[in-house]
């Protein structure tokens, strides 16, 4: 829901972002590793698409105007840690890991809503929101 919203009312970058998040959670459906396994071990296809990811939230914090593209980059820096961590902590129980992975994507997904929000009241207030730099 929180991508269509981004599809329809907001710009590109929103539009970028939503796409991301999109893909990123479907091949997370098609990488994560077989339900009796799944989070037992780090998910290296999982942690693959979450760096990814991670890029593409960075090169568009850099090249648009916007600012809640860093916010999205620093919570998948924070699932790329968490994958780091369970390679440090191994006995990490499987569900808390998967926990921890869900937990920023659902916050990734609310700035994206909010950010399209605000774009849209820029757009009301200003009749202008300039997506990317010059």
């Amino acid at each position: 829901m929180s991508s269509a919203y981004a599809f329809i009312k907001g710009d590109q970058p929103e539009r970028i972002g939503a796409a991301t998040l999109l893909g990123g959670a479907s091949l997370t459906v098609l990488v994560a590793s077989p339900l009796g396994t799944r989070f037992h071990g780090v998910e290296s296809g999982i942690l693959i698409i979450d760096m990814s990811i991670l890029g593409i939230f960075l090169w568009l914090s850099i090249r648009s105007t916007r600012f809640w593209p860093i916010w999205i980059a620093a919570m998948l820096g924070a699932e790329v840690v968490i994958h780091v961590a369970l390679v440090i902590a191994p006995e990490v129980v499987p569900r808390a890991y998967m926990h921890a992975l869900a937990l920023w994507s659902w916050f990734a997904q609310l700035v994206l809503v909010i950010a399209t929000w605000r774009h849209r009241r820029r757009l009301m207030r200003l009749g202008v929101d300039a997506p990317w730099k010059s």
